[in-house]
């Protein structure tokens, strides 16, 4: 059966290839409507590892064929993924065009459970040591969960939500050092709270309140703008074997319309790789996130920090639990079994809170711990499939982006 599985994966992973550009700038998900985007770095230099000869054929021959080189540069293109987490699977089409002042790209993207998003990027400047863009973000969320704010909500407060969403931002960074950049960003943004359409589960006004659920009634928009750091020593981003990721950002969330919801937000994460053999790594993560808002403002539900689902404790479904504060801990022991495919086993812990001091290891944490396998390069990942058992029984994540 291992085998036959390898086998499988192997060829799905193949034909994943002539789509990895699309999939590689599109399937970012993660991050959800309720957190600021984190670029994901840029790609680093392939590992210096010896792979069979038929492999390397197999790859060459795939890089210079028409239809890849087509997908890789200007013009239609197919996008696979790229909307909020629990969306379901996602696709679409884009377009994109260098232009003499400029690089655009269009795209928009339609989910199984209808979830819609557009995606509009204009890049001013891309050089070696500076980078300049500017991104237009809609999303339409049809059903999100929501089980109420605390790491103490029970599934009998379960109801669903729709928010529709749109963020017009600037970035500029410098890459100051191989492996560090810097950067800030200033944005716009608008959000809508509706009522959700999964059939299955009742619309969140049903249950809650804007007391318990601040900014249920009314939504404010937003100005943020944010300063980030960024050290990425990775050896590659499919399969690291060693280095590590770091990245601090502190941003400020300004409510114009309200005055209500005026907050701070701290985040950090970072992950690190230990080379065990030749084919084992030990992968560790950690993410705070920390949000602080004076006396008389709240922080909106929708852009609380939370933990649950695919790239937080996988045992829980997305969004699971959510407060002004987060915690996680992921640890994963990767193993490669084939050139473009490996095997993890991994143990997540996490907790929310509404006091920053709360998230420490005495907290009440929640926790999963599974077994994925995971399809791709050295340099990028393409698949996903993680199961995971917990505190609320088994999950099964498929998704388009590596868990960290």
């Amino acid at each position: 059966m291992l085998k036959a599985s390898t086998t499988a994966c192997a060829a799905a992973v193949v034909s994943l290839v002539f789509c990895s550009p699309v999939m590689a700038q599109n399937a970012a998900g993660d991050q959800p409507t309720s957190q600021s985007q984190a670029d994901q770095p840029p790609s680093a230099p392939a590992q210096a590892i010896d792979q069979p000869p038929v492999i390397q054929k197999i790859r060459n021959y795939i890089q210079k064929n028409p239809i890849v080189q087509k997908l890789q540069g200007d013009g239609f293109y197919p996008r696979i993924g790229g909307l909020s987490p629990g969306s379901g699977l996602a696709g679409g089409a884009g377009y994109r065009r260098h232009l003499n002042w400029a690089y655009v790209d269009l795209s928009g993207a339609v989910s199984t459970k209808a979830y819609r998003g557009v995606d509009a990027g204009v890049g001013w400047v891309d050089t070696k040591y500076v980078d300049v863009a500017t991104k237009l973000t809609f999303r339409n969320d049809t059903q999100d969960d929501f089980y109420g704010v605390g790491i103490d909500t029970t599934d009998a407060t379960r109801v669903n939500f729709g928010i529709r969403s749109t963020d017009v931002s600037t970035r500029a960074a410098a890459h100051v050092t191989p492996w560090l950049r810097v950067g800030a960003d200033v944005g716009y943004y608008v959000p809508a709270v509706r009522h959700g359409r999964d059939d299955h589960l009742r619309t969140i006004e049903a249950v809650f309140t804007d007391a318990t659920a601040p900014g249920l009634a009314r939504q404010p928009h937003f100005v943020h703008d944010s300063v980030f750091a960024e050290v990425d020593s990775r050896d590659a981003h499919g399969f690291p074997r060693r280095g590590g990721f770091y990245r601090v950002a502190y941003a400020l969330w300004n409510d114009r319309t309200l005055e209500e919801y005026n907050f701070r937000r701290f985040d950090i994460v970072g992950s690190q790789f230990l080379s065990v053999s030749r084919s084992d790594v030990i992968a560790l993560r950690l993410a705070l996130t920390y949000a602080n808002n004076a006396p008389g403002d709240r922080v909106p539900f929708y852009l609380m920090p939370y933990v649950g689902g695919g790239d937080t404790v996988r045992s829980f479904r997305e969004f699971r639990f959510r407060d002004e504060n987060a915690g996680t801990f992921n640890a994963e022991l990767r193993h490669k079994i084939h050139s473009m495919v490996y095997v993890a086993g991994f143990v997540d812990v996490g907790t929310v809170a509404s006091d920053w001091q709360d998230i420490n290891p005495t907290a009440d944490m929640k926790h999963a711990y599974g077994f994925g396998i995971r399809g791709g390069s050295d340099d990028r990942t393409y698949v996903r499939l993680d199961i995971a058992r917990g505190g609320d029984g088994t999950r099964v994540f498929l998704k388009l982006t590596s868990a960290f």
